[in-house]
């Protein structure tokens, strides 16, 4: 996997990527018509919640074990803007996995085109949902990134 300080937006450095689209609504472009640059965030969320579903352990079903998954750093770095009505794809994927975090990559462009849009990370932490400590990550995760079986 690619070290996340390393990581400028290569489709090739993710594991695991899977590619979600999303249309961009009028509600989330400001008064120049681009895209608010706060609303990545919430793309990049989308990203991590379809990939997480692809590889079979969605949010959900990790919260079933007592754990929580919070943001606990993200990175962003915009190439260029967005605007109302275009069509993107978020290609997310793996680019660590630790003890008690997972960091993802995100790739986002324009759909059926090679312009890259934006491109960051998150590492989310794996958190005890009683005792709001660290644990450690599930088994089930790391047998469905392929780490394990």
């Amino acid at each position: 996997m690619a070290i996340k300080q390393d990581f400028k937006g290569e489709t090739n450095a993710l594991w695991k990527p899977h590619t979600t689209q999303v249309r961009v609504r009028y509600g989330e472009t400001d008064a120049m018509g681009y895209v608010y640059y706060g609303n990545y965030a919430l793309y990049f969320e989308v990203g991590r919640n379809e990939t997480m579903r692809a590889l079979g352990f969605p949010y959900g079903r990790v919260e079933e074990y007592g754990i929580m998954m919070p943001v606990v750093d993200m990175h962003l770095h915009y190439n260029s803007a967005a605007h109302y009505d275009d069509l993107l794809d978020i290609t997310t994927g793996i680019l660590q996995l630790h003890a008690a975090s997972i960091t993802f990559g995100y790739i986002i462009s324009r759909a059926n085109t090679p312009e890259q849009l934006v491109y960051g990370t998150t590492t989310l932490a794996f958190v005890d949902s009683a005792t709001r400590k660290p644990v450690r990550v599930p088994q089930l995760v790391r047998e469905r990134i392929g780490l394990e079986r």
